[in-house]
């Protein structure tokens, strides 16, 4: 497993690659908060990259099905880290580098800006296909996110392509490029998005997220 911080200027790159489609386990969500805590609070932006494969697939099932215990510590490390994303006050930009899969959605919908690429790319929600009922902050988050018409469709488990996701509202702009053309271009958005001014961005940005931050502190409670 590899979680790295780079940095470039003053944006942070935050890489997750476990070598395959990066598996949420309970130790790779742990690495991967401890890795984001630290670009946040060392650099004016973050860009959360993938590998040349996937960004993410979701939850490491073969963990989920150990037993309640498991499930559950696994489940709460993965709402811990994208609060943190969602509640950032530096701007958080995501290069979708490859499929991002039923958890792995869940970084575009918490980010302020999201990059894919152009290719053999699929994006979206499967729990419903597999048999599980989508949680409440991967429901709330569409709800916020994506315009009312596609958000049944997206929660319900339709599949798209990169340009497709774009149309729906899961994704920015894609590039005609490979997955480090997306990270570049993921910086250099990030770096745009740290211009403007620090304080106001912070501001307007979780005075925008408020009411969900409100309902997810409630529902952790």
């Amino acid at each position: 497993m590899t979680i790295t911080v780079e940095a470039h200027d003053s944006v942070g790159l935050l890489t997750l690659d476990d070598g395959s489609v990066n598996a949420m386990s309970y130790q790779f969500l742990t690495e991967a908060l401890a890795g984001f805590a630290q670009a946040r609070d060392e650099f004016d932006a973050v860009v959360i990259a993938g590998n040349a494969k996937c960004l993410s697939a979701g939850f490491d099932l073969t963990e989920v099905v150990k037993g309640p215990e498991q499930r559950d510590a696994i489940i709460n490390a993965g709402a811990e880290l994208f609060l943190a994303i969602f509640s950032c006050p530096k701007p958080v930009v995501v290069a979708c580098t490859g499929h991002a899969i039923a958890g792995g959605v869940t970084y575009l919908l918490v980010a302020d800006s999201r990059i894919g690429r152009v290719g053999d790319v699929r994006i979206g929600f499967n729990e419903v296909s597999i048999g599980v009922p989508m949680p409440e902050f991967g429901i709330a988050l569409s709800q916020y996110r994506l315009s009312p018409p596609r958000v049944e469709e997206v929660l319900l488990g339709e599949i798209y392509s990169t340009e497709q996701a774009v149309e729906v509202g899961l994704l920015d702009r894609v590039i005609d490029g490979n997955a480090g053309d997306v990270v570049e271009a993921a910086i250099a958005r990030a770096q745009e998005l740290a211009s403007r001014n620090s304080d106001a961005y912070a501001k307007t940005k979780l005075a925008a997220r408020a009411h969900l931050l409100r309902r997810f502190e409630a529902a952790a409670d």
